[in-house]
């Protein structure tokens, strides 16, 4: 008894404390404060229109975040929605009982639709825009009209008669009544409303503003359907319609006669012997033929029609649809080993010229991208969106780049696929090699490979369309990126609205745009020389985060010797001083490639030297080598045809390169920096540094440290380093990264690894990180 009248006493005493506090909680209530404004206090009429609608438009943004991000998905959810509010809102008009399996078959057939209508829409998008935006839309509009809609309209109705369980003949049926009245009419509609969509909506949108529309055109596109049904149902009331005389001919003479037996007047046995009746009785409909109602006793019973929407059909489609979809996420993916395994070889069976294998894989690349099934890194082409592990991003040129791989030049000559490379998930891409004006480089064949040693031999010659056809396709591209933001060309190029570097237009890539003199002009007129590359600056620097000085092709007569320090400081104060007159905010930076093969002391001093005094910001060390010592290892033995091909003139590159490639990065490391730090002393010190200033041997030791791309107090910003040659391997490039440089480019071991190759070398990487092996 002592614990429950505890709990009650306990009880009954809150319960007068209570009783005791409610007169002070009414004065209190009882006095009148102004409140404190706040969203739920301010009055109605206060508030604007605009933020009224506040729920509307949070929903409408979240919608567009989430378009952004997963398209496909939001689009299958869009499409599913707008079919089946626009199939209810049919059955609703038509005033007949409503059936579930018609709904069904309409949200199967938005569901298969979805992704290729969003891509059709994507495509007409991203091409067909000219300087003239009237011409634009009708060429848009026109090619919508007359391509989508009747494939649209005759993929609706034959896929409603087919998931119906009709055969072929009833399908075709079906669209000859169906499409071309839906075709006359859909003039009517969607004309107006792509020239809206196309002019006025954000392309984040446009599938909102046209999904508004398409309900009511999905309820206009079910009722046509429905119609069509119904005459079809009138036309045979007691089964299927008998064959046509036509389709009689084509029948064997025992089905023949037992399908006309169907079509006689002959009076049944029955009716013949029934009384016949005063002719004022006779009904209309005994007057007509018996055999017309009813088929005769020797036919056979017409064949029962499947039901609606039947099992096997929906399991057919979902089973297509599923494994198209897979198949899709499969071969789109860097990840999937067939870019390693199976498109390399293929494409050296088939194409036994490696310039040819080159040619099929660019434009391959450039055309499925349109349609959006090239090979890339997943998220896939989200703008903005790097999906890339920390651990890998590096600070180059006051850009925290996503990754340290980048694709050397060669792979994209004239600029057509920079974002197809992208896509793989390089963090620096260069394009390139690009002359002043058009040239066809050297005759063919031009370009060998070694499978054995994974490596090739090529004499281009520096093969271009200009500098003027590259950087109007690289306009083109901002301009396309610019309306696809809503902002000018202009404020792309400044960066204003948006942050995104202005050449590769994504978050932590850098493009950069390489560039040589032309062939044909004399390597011992300097003033020439860098005429030439001034021209090339003038051209493309507003669409380029970096310009490549190219002096290091050994295929092109004497561009190497412009190599010397004299030259190659004229040429290179040429280039940087055009670039800082460059019309946009950020100034693109400047790099020279050097060559592998000028590895001795005094040339190397020489190429320092020149980069420090004309202002350059970095050096890419390395390209193709003119050298065959120390390609073969020990024990591999090549083909006849693969030791021709060593024998041919032109440069070699392959991962034999590779040990050539780390020793020259530690070496020009080291002379940068110790350059950077004898100028920034000398400047501290209050002494300019003569012109002749002496460089630190290549193999001295240098102290200190110096910031990434940083100047000391009073010093010079450290130089950056890109290396390219012989990388193959996420080992590789962690070593090459290890030596000095910032960026490790990779270009022949695509060729033979495949689109998958950045991927795998970062994946490479990543382990080596984690496990700590780096």
């Amino acid at each position: 008894m002592a614990s429950p009248l505890f709990v009650y006493r306990s009880v009954l005493r809150r319960q007068l404390q209570a009783l005791a506090r409610r007169p002070a909680r009414r004065w209190q209530s009882g006095k009148t404060e102004t409140p404190i404004p706040g969203p739920n206090t301010v009055p109605a009429t206060e508030v604007p229109f605009w933020l009224r609608l506040g729920p509307l438009t949070r929903a409408t943004q979240a919608y567009g975040r989430a378009q952004r991000k997963r398209p496909w998905l939001v689009q299958l959810c869009t499409s599913l929605t707008i079919f089946c509010l626009g199939d209810v809102s049919a059955q609703q008009m038509s005033g007949k009982g409503y059936s579930p399996e018609r709904t069904g078959r309409a949200m199967v057939i938005g569901g298969l639709s979805s992704i290729p209508s969003y891509e059709w829409f994507m495509f007409l998008s991203r091409n067909f825009n000219y300087p003239s935006w009237l011409l634009s839309l009708a060429i848009k509009i026109s090619i919508n009209q007359c391509l989508f809609t009747p494939a649209f309209n005759t993929y609706f109705f034959g896929m409603q008669s087919f998931l119906a369980g009709d055969n072929m003949l009833e399908v075709w049926d079906r669209i000859k009544r169906t499409v071309p009245t839906s075709i006359v009419n859909s003039l009517k509609v969607w004309p107006a409303v792509s020239a809206i969509n196309f002019t006025f909506i954000p392309i984040e949108y446009r599938s909102v503003f046209a999904g508004i529309i398409a309900v009511g055109w999905q309820s206009y596109l079910s009722w046509l359907n429905r119609l069509a049904e119904e005459a079809e149902a009138r036309e045979r009331p007691a089964g299927r319609l008998p064959p046509s005389p036509v389709a009689r001919a084509r029948l064997t003479p025992d089905v023949a006669r037992r399908a006309a037996s169907t079509t006689t007047t002959t009076p049944t046995p029955a009716a013949a012997t029934a009384p016949v009746a005063p002719p004022a009785k006779i009904t209309p409909a005994a007057s007509e033929p018996v055999g017309a109602a009813a088929p005769a006793a020797d036919a056979p019973p017409p064949p029962p029609r499947r039901p609606f929407f039947s099992f096997g059909a929906v399991a057919l489609t979902t089973s297509l649809a599923a494994t198209l979809t897979l198949l899709y996420l499969y071969t789109t993916d860097t990840r999937a080993s067939v870019h390693q395994w199976l498109v390399p070889p293929l494409l050296r069976t088939l194409y036994p010229d490696a310039e040819e294998a080159h040619h099929i894989g660019t434009k391959a690349l450039k055309v499925l991208r349109e349609f959006g099934l090239n090979p890339r890194e997943r998220p896939s082409r989200t703008p903005g969106i790097v999906a890339e592990p920390s651990t890998l991003a590096v600070s180059v040129f006051d850009t925290v780049l996503a990754n340290p791989i980048g694709i050397s030049a060669g792979l994209d000559k004239d600029a057509e696929i920079p974002d197809a490379l992208f896509d793989l998930g390089a963090g620096v891409v260069e394009v390139g090699g690009c002359t002043p004006l058009p040239q066809g480089g050297n005759p063919k064949p031009r370009v060998w490979r070694v499978p054995t040693l994974e490596g090739m031999i090529n004499r281009y010659g520096l093969n271009s369309r200009g500098a003027d056809a590259m950087a109007a396709r690289l306009r083109e591209r901002v301009r396309k990126f610019a309306k696809s933001v809503g902002l000018s060309e202009q404020d792309v190029l400044d960066s204003q609205g948006i942050d995104v570097p202005p050449g590769s237009l994504l978050n932590g890539r850098l493009l950069c745009v390489q560039i040589a003199k032309q062939k044909d002009t004399d390597e011992r007129d300097v003033d020439a020389v860098a005429r030439d590359y001034v021209y090339c600056v003038n051209r493309l620097a507003p669409y380029a985060d970096v310009l490549v000085v190219n002096v290091s092709s050994p295929n092109t007569p004497g561009l190497r010797d412009l190599q010397a320090a004299e030259p190659l400081g004229r040429i290179l104060a040429a280039v940087v001083d055009e670039a800082q007159r460059t019309k946009r905010r950020s100034k693109p930076k400047v790099m020279v490639k050097v060559s592998p093969d000028e590895d001795e002391a005094s040339q190397m001093e020489g190429i320092v030297q020149a980069v420090y005094m004309s202002g350059v910001d970095g050096v890419i060390v390395g390209n193709t080598t003119k050298r065959r010592t120390g390609l073969i290892s020990e024990g591999v033995k090549l083909t006849q045809r693969e030791r021709d091909a060593l024998m041919e003139t032109g440069g070699y590159s392959g991962p034999a390169m590779f040990e050539r490639t780390l020793d020259l990065v530690g070496k020009y490391r080291k002379m940068l920096d110790a350059f950077a730090l004898q100028d920034s002393a000398s400047a501290s010190a209050g002494a300019a540094a003569p012109a002749a200033a002496a460089v630190p041997a290549v193999d001295g030791t240098v102290t200190g440290k110096v910031q990434d791309s940083k100047p000391q107090s009073g010093g010079i910003a450290r130089k950056v380093i890109f290396a390219t040659g012989g990388i193959k391997d996420g080992e590789q490039a962690l070593r090459i990264l290890n030596a000095g440089a910032s960026v490790a480019m990779v270009y022949t071991g695509m060729v033979y690894g495949g689109a998958g190759t950045v991927t795998r070398i970062k994946g490479q990487m990543q382990k080596s990180l984690e496990s700590g092996a780096a």
